[in-house]
């Protein structure tokens, strides 16, 4: 089975030598819209038009892909041991790509949500996420000044750690390796369940973040992710498993979008989270056919402008993270759109989008600028604009909704 996996990889290699995929780009950008949408609009919504099957695959969209790319990656590197994978370029690309950007936000939404609560540590805490933010979490790369999405980041950070041993394990004992990705997540939500239970005080939730804001957590569409690097033909013998898990992971969607069913044991939650091993094989499927049929290559400006947006979904998922958290103390929620909503709910979106993407494009681009002095200014300009650009933004939403 392992020399069948590597001779129809080498294949697939030579018959798609270009380093660059059109299609990932193309499916970046449309879940980094997709993440904003699910931020905004309540689950009186969402469940009512049958959002798991189109919406919610954003996230898992986004693990397989990482994988994806990261295979292609360490295969373009030429890396194949360990100490390959792990070289000084790797960290010194991961920490320009993601951990200096979320240092920036990390600080300044922190003095931003210390300002808007009177600088009153215990209150950012107790107010912005409790029960699920405390002392256990501080450090985990939860952000003090909360905002949806932010547990994507402590995966992001992590996966800089585990991918290149998963990358490994690939180029050794393929099969094995994918297994023990599923595996792994069954073990942590076993463990978790074993652990925790029913949840009843901020320690317990503060555990449950540990376990689900973990990389761990989300090892099958990473591992999918990187399986479809080595090849990714939709009809060829080492995929047709995915065709197996298919109708599982949809008919298990069905039951999870339209019942209140939920896997329990003497009713406590025995299955956490809306991206497990059930449910990921419908969005693998998805970047499956999205590689298999849309073109490669992607030609004039629409195309340039999607690579870009491709490019910036990090720095979109910070901006966004920011912008929600800050709506929270004016509105007690970041949802802005209900069941029941019209005409000016939808004009909310379209800001949202029209905001939060195009900021995070320009923040990716000023990460591009290579003097130091520049790149420091231009971040001066955005992060003293952006925050008053927001905060005139909600206080005026707040006075409008009161008339």
């Amino acid at each position: 089975m392992n020399e069948l996996v590597l001779i129809e990889s080498k294949k697939e290699i030579f018959e798609t030598n270009e380093s660059h995929y059109f299609q990932i780009d193309i499916l970046k950008a449309i879940m980094i819209f997709l993440v904003i949408f699910d931020h905004m609009v309540d689950w009186s919504v969402k469940s009512q038009i049958a959002a798991e099957y189109w919406e919610r695959i954003s996230i898992p969209v986004f693990l397989v892909i990482m994988g994806f790319n990261m295979g292609l990656s360490f295969k373009r590197s030429g890396a194949t041991t360990l100490k390959d994978l792990y070289s000084k370029t790797y960290f010194k690309k991961k920490v320009v790509r993601y951990i200096v950007p979320f240092l920036v936000l990390y600080i300044i939404s922190t003095i931003v949500g210390l300002f808007v609560y009177n600088f009153n540590f215990t209150e950012l805490l107790n107010r912005q996420y409790y029960p699920h933010s405390g002392p256990l979490n501080l450090f985990t790369g939860i952000f003090l000044f909360w905002g949806p999405g932010s547990w994507f980041i402590p995966v992001i950070l992590q996966s800089i750690l585990i991918i290149p041993l998963i990358y490994r394990g690939f180029m050794k004992k393929p099969t094995l390796t994918l297994i023990l990705c599923f595996v792994i997540e069954i073990v942590m939500q076993v463990t978790l369940f074993a652990i925790v239970g029913q949840p009843s005080s901020s320690l317990d939730y503060q555990i449950i973040g540990i376990f689900m804001n973990s990389v761990l957590f989300y090892l099958p569409g990473i591992g999918l992710g990187i399986w479809f690097s080595f090849g990714h033909k939709l009809f060829s013998k080492r995929n047709l498993f995915i065709w197996i898990l298919l109708p599982i992971s949809i008919i298990f969607l069905g039951i999870y979008q339209f019942t209140e069913f939920r896997i329990r044991i003497d009713g406590i939650l025995l299955i956490r989270g809306d991206y497990n091993f059930l449910i990921i094989a419908y969005s693998a499927f998805l970047v499956l056919v999205a590689l298999n049929y849309i073109p490669q290559k992607g030609k004039g400006r629409l195309a340039k402008n999607i690579s870009t947006i491709s490019k910036s979904t990090y720095h979109i998922l910070l901006t966004q993270i920011f912008a929600f958290g800050m709506m929270i103390p004016f509105f007690g929620t970041h949802y802005s759109i209900y069941a029941g909503y019209d005409l000016w709910d939808i004009f909310d979106l379209l800001i949202a989008w029209a905001i939060t993407i195009p900021i995070g494009v320009q923040w990716y681009k000023i990460d591009q600028i290579r003097n130091l002095k520049k790149r420091l200014l231009y971040y001066l300009v955005l992060f003293v604009s952006y925050p008053l650009l927001l905060y005139g933004f909600y206080s005026f939403a707040t006075i409008v909704s009161q008339i």
